[in-house]
C-alpha cells in the first residue's frame, strides 16, 4: 500500500512535466527564457511561501521545534556522510577530475526543494508539519551546497559563500518565519483567511512551475544519448541508492536515543530524491562544462520514478 501510494504520488508530478515537455518539443516558447523566469518564480516566489504556508499553519509545539532542529542536523550529517563515500567511490572509478567531482555532487545534493517538497504535498496532503520540517533540510542543503559543495566542485575556497548560503530567498523566509512560530503567530490562532488561502494558492504553485521547468529540461535532451551515457550512472547510484541507505543507518543511530519516529518521513523522502538542479547551476557559475551536470539530474529524475517508491516502501 506504501509503495503505490508513493508511486502514485511520483507518477502525478512526473504527469504535471507532461505540458513543459509538450510545449518544448513544439518549440511555442523561447526556452531559455521559459527557463529563466520559471526558476526566479520558484526561487523568490514559491520556495518562500512554502515555508511561509507551513509555518503559519502549524501551532507552536515544543517538540515539532525539537524535530526541526533534529531535521537540519541529521540532513546535514547524511549530505556530509554521502559526499565522503561518494569521493571514496568515484576515486575509484578514476576518469577526468571535474566529471568526478561533479558526480559526487550529484549524488549528494537531492532535490530537495522542488521536488521533495511537492512529493510530500502530494503523499501526505494538508501536514503543514510534514512540510515544516522540510523546509528546515532546505535549509541545511543550502548552507552546505553553497559552501562545502562548491568547494568540492572546484577545489577552491574563493568560490565557498556561507553569505549566499544564508541570504537567499528560502533560508531568509526560514529565518523570518521560525520567530513567528515561536511566539505562536499563526492562522489557527488568529482568523486571516483570506491571507491564509492567498498563501496557501502560491505555496501550491511549487508543483507545478517545477514539473514544467522539468518537462521544459527533457524536451531538449536525446533521451538516447542520456541512457547510453554510462557515466551519469554513478552519480545516480550514489544518489539514489547509496543516499538512502546512509540515511537508513543514521535512523537507526539516532533511534537509539531518541524518538525519531515524527521526522522519518521527511529524513527517507530527502535520502530518495534524485539529483538537485544546483550541480548545473553552481557548476555554470564556477565557469564548468554543465553537459554532464544535466545528463545526471535527467537519469537520476527519470530513475527515481522507481526508486523513491522502492525506498520508502523498504524504509518506512
Amino acid at each position: 500500500m506504501l509503495f503505490l501510494t508513493a508511486l502514485k504520488s511520483v507518477a502525478l508530478l512526473l504527469a504535471m512535466a507532461v505540458p513543459g515537455f509538450i510545449i518544448g518539443k513544439l518549440k511555442m516558447i523561447d526556452k531559455e527564457k521559459a527557463v529563466s523566469f520559471i526558476s526566479v518564480m520558484l526561487l523568490y516566489v514559491t520556495q518562500p511561501f512554502v515555508t511561509f504556508d507551513a509555518f503559519l499553519n502549524t501551532p507552536y509545539n515544543v517538540s515539532v521545534l525539537f524535530n526541526l532542529v533534529m531535521v537540519f542536523f541529521i540532513t546535514a550529517i547524511l549530505m556530509i556522510a554521502t559526499l565522503l563515500i561518494g569521493k571514496l567511490i568515484m576515486t575509484g572509478v578514476g576518469g577526468d577530475l571535474t566529471e568526478r567531482a561533479q558526480s559526487v555532487y550529484a549524488g549528494t545534493f537531492g532535490n530537495v526543494g522542488y521536488l521533495c517538497i511537492p512529493f510530500l504535498q502530494l503523499f501526505a496532503p494538508n501536514d503543514s508539519v510534514i512540510i515544516l520540517y522540510a523546509t528546515s533540510a532546505i535549509v541545511s542543503f543550502n548552507l552546505l551546497s553553497w559552501t562545502l559543495g562548491n568547494y568540492l566542485l572546484t577545489g577552491d575556497k574563493k568560490y565557498m559563500s556561507l553569505k549566499k548560503a544564508i541570504f537567499n530567498p528560502p533560508t531568509l523566509s526560514f529565518i523570518i518565519a521560525l520567530p513567528l512560530f515561536i511566539c505562536n503567530i499563526n492562522f489557527p490562532r488568529f482568523n486571516l483567511v483570506g491571507i491564509q488561502n492567498m498563501v496557501g494558492l502560491f505555496a501550491d504553485m511549487v508543483g507545478p512551475l517545477a514539473m514544467t521547468l522539468l518537462g521544459i529540461k527533457i524536451s531538449e535532451t536525446s533521451l538516447k544519448e542520456l541512457f547510453l551515457d554510462g557515466k551519469v550512472y554513478a552519480s545516480a547510484i550514489i544518489k539514489l541508492i547509496i543516499c538512502p541507505a546512509l540515511c537508513a543507518l543514521l535512523i537507526l543511530i539516532f533511534a537509539s536515543f531518541t524518538d525519531v519516529s515524527d521526522i522519518k518521513l521527511n529524513l527517507v523522502a530527502f535520502s530518495a530524491m534524485p539529483s538537485a538542479n544546483n550541480v548545473m547551476m553552481f557548476s555554470n557559475r564556477c565557469g564548468l562544462d554543465t553537459k554532464y551536470p544535466a545528463k545526471f539530474v535527467m537519469i537520476s529524475t527519470l530513475l527515481s520514478v522507481v526508486t523513491i517508491p522502492l525506498t520508502l516502501m523498504i524504509l518506512l
